[in-house]
């Protein structure tokens, strides 16, 4: 999946997380609560499953080969730059993702724990269970918005660094020292 088919994931997941929210803010009837309650727990257990894989790359990697390029390369400063500015997105991307990661799980858990409501029960039970379903989306909302952050700020620097070497000229002679900016 791409990043920006990820994006476009997160976005969807929390809009459904969202509605979900609305739902159960508006409910009313234990019975209610409960079939929402239900259906939170058994769409709480995949996910994480679609945004396990963090942005790809390696940041001391990207930040050695802009310090190369820059100490190397006279007159590709915007280039080293370009590199310097995507290596620290993407370890920002990528410990952004990891704590988006870590709520989804933690909101998973959470969910498995969820009281039963049954037709039975008092509407202040059914009303604090609805409290803690909504506090679980919440936290599963923040996880994909982090994921979906993480992924949105790699392609920006993504990017901007293809738009910098774009500008990247060789010369007609074809030789290495012939490039240009």
């Amino acid at each position: 999946m791409t990043s920006r088919a990820l994006i476009t994931l997160c976005e969807s997941r929390i809009n459904g997380l969202s509605r979900t929210r609305q739902a159960l803010e508006h409910s009313g009837a234990p019975e209610h609560v409960e079939g929402l309650i239900d259906d939170l727990r058994t769409a709480a257990s995949g996910w994480d499953e679609a945004v396990t894989r963090p942005p790809d790359g390696d940041p001391v990697a990207l930040r050695a080969g802009a310090r190369t390029v820059r100490t190397g390369t006279p007159g590709f400063g915007a280039v080293a730059d370009a590199l310097d500015i995507y290596a620290a997105a993407l370890a920002s991307g990528q410990a952004r993702h990891a704590a988006g990661v870590a709520h989804l799980r933690s909101a998973q858990q959470y969910a498995a724990g969820l009281p039963v409501v049954g037709g039975g029960v008092d509407p202040d039970r059914a009303e604090a269970a609805a409290r803690s379903a909504i506090a679980v989306l919440d936290v599963a909302c923040a996880g994909y918005a982090a994921c979906q952050d993480a992924y949105e700020e790699v392609c920006d620097a993504e990017a901007a660094l293809y738009a910098t070497l774009a500008h990247v000229r060789v010369k007609r002679s074809g030789h290495p020292s012939d490039l240009s900016v």
